[in-house]
């Protein structure tokens, strides 16, 4: 009989970069996870996380959202928004709305008539969770242009809310400043290609989303964490310091 445990099948969750102009450069907003955090504590991320069941249900979905509420990634759009407002306060919709917050999100959006912007949210990204780990996503990522609504962190998971520049970042994990996941990191770097948030839409549009599964492998000099060359991000191996903060405590 085989001792090897089973495959986790992945949980589907969603993350989104959510872009401005701002005044010398392109910026993204990223959370900074609490230091108490089990998973990646004090690491710089998207807002984002996983996708409910009901955030795939097309009769509840149909007249709240402007895009396909069938389509095979509705729930992935429809929950990265959700989750944008949960932990953002930032709501993208098709006009400006303010949403009761004693209201669940879809009765909320319902009574006051708001329209989730789906349509304009761009895929920029796919990658799972390597098959050797117990808890695993499928996460999608998109991107999106800030609609100028101020954004608030929620003071548990995220103790700070940044709008920063992606190559000032990556220059700081660099350095070691902050610390940063592997897909973090590397969506940066696909991120820090655009100048303006026309450009980086523009970027996402025609370019193919590569599904990226990182695979995991115990050598002489400890674990190694790859992915495959052609996920395009010009980075094949992750760092020993993002190993580091993708272990759990």
């Amino acid at each position: 009989m085989s001792d090897e445990r089973p495959i986790a099948t992945p949980l589907p969750a969603a993350s989104i970069l959510l872009v401005r102009d701002g005044e010398r450069s392109l910026e993204v907003l990223m959370m900074e996870r609490a230091k108490t955090m089990r998973f990646a504590p004090g690491a710089f991320v998207f807002p984002g996380g996983k996708i409910d069941t009901s955030d795939g249900d097309v009769d509840v979905w149909a007249d709240l959202t402007n895009g396909d509420a069938g389509a095979e990634d509705a729930a992935f759009r429809i929950g990265v928004l959700r989750e944008l407002y949960e932990e953002a306060a930032v709501l993208l919709t098709v006009e400006a709305n303010s949403l009761d917050p004693d209201l669940e999100f879809s009765a909320a959006l319902t009574a006051e008539g708001a329209c989730l912007n789906v349509a304009d949210i761009v895929p920029f990204a796919h990658w799972v969770t390597p098959e050797p780990l117990p808890r695993r996503f499928d996460t999608h990522f998109y991107i999106a242009a800030h609609n100028g609504q101020e954004a608030k962190h929620d003071g548990v998971e995220a103790v700070s809310l940044r709008w920063v520049c992606p190559k000032v970042l990556l220059a700081d994990w660099d350095n070691d400043r902050v610390p940063l996941m592997f897909p973090t990191r590397l969506n940066l770097m696909k991120l820090a290609r655009a100048e303006t948030v026309a450009e980086a839409l523009k970027q996402a549009r025609e370019s193919v989303v590569v599904r990226t599964l990182p695979v995991v492998a115990q050598g002489s000099k400890g674990v190694k964490l790859t992915i495959d060359a052609a996920s395009g991000y010009g980075v094949t191996t992750a760092t020993s310091k993002e190993l580091k903060v993708e272990t759990p405590k």
